[in-house]
């Protein structure tokens, strides 16, 4: 079921990353020609944010943005508003800003942490548009946002995870990216450099990977879709400064 391919680790040459062909490919490639490598980012009926590669008709949906790739292989992007200011979410869509939430806007958000992000990725060898990748998806850059779960900080730590990473104040934005850079470290070396499982891991627990011998749920599935488009994104975008 899971065989290997190589890929580079973005600004990273001293480790190698996997991708499971089979989920990512079809995930990404066997979706319907004009919808192929398109991500979307809506306002659900809750007032929460969603980003997903599925289009949502349904009433209440409200389409933010929309991102995807031209047939030159160009990134395309277009917002539904140019007044928003769209953040994406886990593909649960269970962020929850608490007290304190940053005034700025998410393009303002979305480079305001590179310097702690790239400090963090040097020091635990670890992508720096991985780190990034999956601090989008999972807290939308928004340094208090709280799960339902219970998951915390840009991060998106849960207490457990926090306390075990050495980290004393998950809302602390340096001990927050340093512990997710930590986790992630943990995780690929546990898992071989496995793309996949890593964030499956990172997303839904090593207890659910291990139970379903690897991706356990659809949710997951979709997660580890958005952090790896993201991971190509913002890598691409590093190499070309």
């Amino acid at each position: 079921m899971y065989g290997h391919q190589q890929f580079p680790p973005g600004d990273m040459s001293k480790r190698t990353f996997h991708l499971l062909s089979t989920l990512l490919f079809a995930a990404l490639v066997a979706l319907p020609a004009t919808a192929a490598a398109q991500m979307y980012t809506y306002e659900t009926p809750d007032g929460e944010v969603l980003i997903t590669t599925e289009r949502r008709t349904a009433p209440g949906y409200t389409l933010l943005e929309k991102i995807g790739t031209s047939s030159d292989g160009a990134q395309q992007r277009s917002r539904a508003s140019s007044g928003s200011s769209s953040s994406s979410s886990s593909g649960d869509s269970d962020i929850q800003p608490t007290m304190g939430s940053s005034t700025l806007s998410f393009s303002e958000r979305e480079r305001y942490y590179d310097d702690i992000i790239a400090e963090a990725a040097e020091a635990y060898d670890v992508p720096f548009g991985f780190i990034k990748a999956v601090m989008r998806v999972e807290s939308a850059f928004q340094s208090d946002a709280v799960s339902h779960a219970g998951a915390m900080g840009l991060m998106q730590l849960m207490p457990r995870t926090a306390a075990s990473l050495n980290v004393d104040d998950p809302f602390d934005v340096r001990q927050n990216i340093f512990g997710g850079a930590k986790f992630l470290r943990i995780l690929i070396d546990r898992y071989d450099g496995d793309i996949n499982l890593i964030l499956a891991a990172y997303n839904a627990g090593d207890v659910a990977v291990q139970r379903y011998d690897g991706i356990p749920y659809a949710s997951v599935r979709q997660y580890v879709v958005s952090v790896y488009y993201w991971y190509q994104h913002y890598s691409a975008e590093q190499e070309s400064q």
